[in-house]
This record gives C-alpha cells, sequence and structure tokens, in this order.
C-alpha cells in the first residue's frame, strides 16, 4: 500500500475498488473490503467510503 503521504494515489482507491466489484469472486471481494477499511482509517477519503459501500453491494450480491 501506498503511504499515508502519497496524496495523488488516495483518490485512485475507489475506483480500482469499483473496478474489482464487477470482475472478482467473493474471497478477493472481501480482501479488498478488508484493506479498503483499513485504508479509511487513514485517508479520510469521501469516494473511498462510497466505494466499500458499493464493495459491500457486490459482496451482498455473490453471497446469494
Amino acid at each position: 500500500m501506498a503511504a499515508s503521504g502519497s496524496g495523488t494515489i488516495v483518490p485512485l482507491y475507489g475506483v480500482i475498488i469499483r473496478d474489482k466489484c464487477k470482475l472478482t469472486d467473493l474471497g478477493t471481494l472481501n480482501a479488498y473490503k478488508v484493506v479498503g477499511h483499513d485504508l479509511l482509517k487513514d485517508h479520510h477519503d469521501q469516494d473511498l467510503a462510497d466505494a466499500l459501500k458499493d464493495l459491500d453491494k457486490a459482496i451482498a450480491k455473490h453471497k446469494k
């Protein structure tokens, strides 16, 4: 993961998570959820928070 001073990389986390919601299996989605929530602790980014909500929806779809 990028260091907390990376600046320009932080906005890309949300984009990457949303992309993975379309393509991956449940195990990978759960891994992105863990990492995403850890990132959110250090980077209070609204887009990242919204992407994690989208990720939760994708996980729920896979569990059906």
